[in-house]
């Protein structure tokens, strides 16, 4: 074990261990991943802002303790107790790096309490909005938030991907190329054997099916899936499946515009599913599908080439120029429903190389990330 700490800050992260992390399905479980894999090399602590925990290990994690400073400060507001808790774990902990991921207000104040005390850190970006891109109101918090993380002098950037790297650049060109470096994402998501049974249950026999995972949103734009494959072949149609699988944040909206397509045989609305039930479902599909706005090197697209998946994306996705191999992606190349639809068709008449989609996965490990953040976190602190 190299003889170094780090203390790894973010808001939450998906894990049925922890009390109030358990119904929380965002990317982000990729920083529980690589805290994980950190921990089998290096001394790997986590703090989550989100909720007050006691001092626990997760594996090779540990778990900052945030419940006996919030029982001293009961009468502070939320971000006041965790600003404490972080500056208590600094002093007890003393790590030689901060790692934050997130931009939000408890990750902001983090970083400045590490400028003030002169404590190295680094800073992982997972998404970026772009100021002239289509936005919901709910990212007019995060472009806020972006810009003054972004301005900060000699803040030191890791990227998840080539394509959000290249924004960032585009949009902060104060940003010099020392400060920013990309490390793209992983997983540990491993393949399963098809089943069957659940194939059966749902009444797909015969049909290729396609995975649609993440919350129901604008953001995820789901319901472009539902306009395009009204413009497919009725050939296709029959031959297919996609299922949605993920919170409902638009209330209904999606299974209602299914419904009045009359397209219940092909698309399907799931719910939500925790780990264990989506490696189900990864394992009894045919492909991937993802019609977002904006999406960062997407940990769900890598959980399905590392299933053997094919992809559909649009080409100017974030991700895009991560995943940029025709034996495993097909782009529609604008954002239209029929370039969406056109892409949709091609997939469902080419012949898939699961064996070529799988090595090509090899590359997106846990163990590459991590090894990639230690060689990061070394190369600042000149050791």
């Amino acid at each position: 074990m190299i003889i170094m700490k780090a203390l790894s800050v973010v808001w939450k992260i998906p894990d049925d261990r922890l009390k109030g992390f358990s119904n929380d399905t965002n990317g982000l479980i990729v920083v529980r991943d690589l805290c994980e894999h950190l921990g089998k090399t290096i001394e790997s602590y986590l703090l989550l802002g989100k909720e007050y925990l006691p001092q626990m290990d997760l594996g090779h994690i540990h778990i900052v303790n945030s419940e006996k400073i919030a029982e001293q400060f009961a009468d502070k507001s939320h971000l006041e107790i965790m600003k404490a808790v972080f500056e208590n774990a600094l002093d007890d902990i003393r790590p030689d790096i901060v790692h934050i991921h997130d931009c939000g207000d408890f990750c902001r104040i983090c970083m400045k309490i590490c400028i003030k005390r002169q404590i190295p850190y680094i800073f992982t970006a997972h998404s970026f909005i772009g100021k002239n891109q289509k936005i919901s109101k709910v990212w007019i918090r995060d472009i806020f938030w972006q810009k003054e993380v972004y301005t900060i002098p000699n803040i030191n950037i890791i990227a998840v991907g080539k394509g959000i790297a290249s924004k960032i650049v585009k949009e902060y060109p104060n940003i010099k190329p020392k400060q920013l470096r990309v490390i793209q994402n992983g997983t540990d998501f491993k393949i399963e054997e098809k089943n069957i049974i659940l194939k059966k249950q749902l009444g797909l026999d015969g049909r290729k099916i396609l995975i649609c995972a993440g919350k129901i949103s604008n953001g995820k734009n789901q319901m472009q899936i539902v306009k395009a494959v009204q413009l497919l072949p009725q050939s296709i149609i029959e031959k297919i499946c996609i299922l949605f699988c993920g919170n409902d944040r638009l209330n209904g909206k999606l299974q209602k515009a299914i419904k009045d397509a009359k397209l219940e045989n092909a698309l399907k609305y799931i719910g939500v599913l925790n780990n264990f039930q989506m490696k189900k479902y990864y394992a009894i599909s045919d492909g991937y599908i993802m019609s977002s706005i904006s999406e960062g090197l997407s940990i769900a697209a890598l959980e399905a080439i590392a299933c053997g998946l094919p992809l559909i994306m649009f080409s100017d996705l974030e991700c895009a120029m991560d995943l940029n191999n025709e034996n495993v992606v097909c782009f529609a190349k604008e954002r239209t429903d029929e370039a969406l639809a056109d892409a949709i068709e091609k997939w469902a008449n080419k012949d898939w190389d699961k064996l070529t989609i799988l090595k090509y996965a090899e590359y997106f490990s846990m163990e590459r990330v991590a090894n990639d953040y230690i060689d990061c976190y070394s190369r600042i602190l000149n050791i």
